[in-house]
């Protein structure tokens, strides 16, 4: 059986889209990072990846675009969490496949 056959493909495409959002170092490393903390403001990912206010901002809000990340305005700050707790098996995995050599 394909696997076009076993997934709805509007759900496939949402897939693959979602897949290259995150297929970018620093987007990869947000989420990695929201697997461990369910919700951090965007001060504290910028501080905890050593990023450029501007640069943690915009990625974030890329991920936030594409429907990777919930954001929520809470005083002055922004706090930022997954959308699918489950991209943490996304993760684990990538670094589980990396991993072996």
């Amino acid at each position: 059986m394909v696997l076009t056959e076993r997934v709805d493909s509007g759900k496939l495409l949402n897939s693959v889209n979602m897949l290259k959002v995150i297929a970018h170092p620093v987007r990869l490393s947000i989420v990695d990072l929201l697997t461990t903390h369910k919700q951090m403001t965007v001060q504290e990912i910028q501080s905890a990846l050593n990023l450029e206010q501007a640069i943690a901002s915009q990625q974030i809000t890329l991920l936030e675009d594409k429907g990777v990340l919930n954001s929520e305005k809470i005083g002055r700050n922004k706090y930022v969490s997954l959308r699918f707790p489950k991209m943490k098996s996304i993760v684990n995995c990538l670094e589980n496949c990396c991993n072996t050599q």
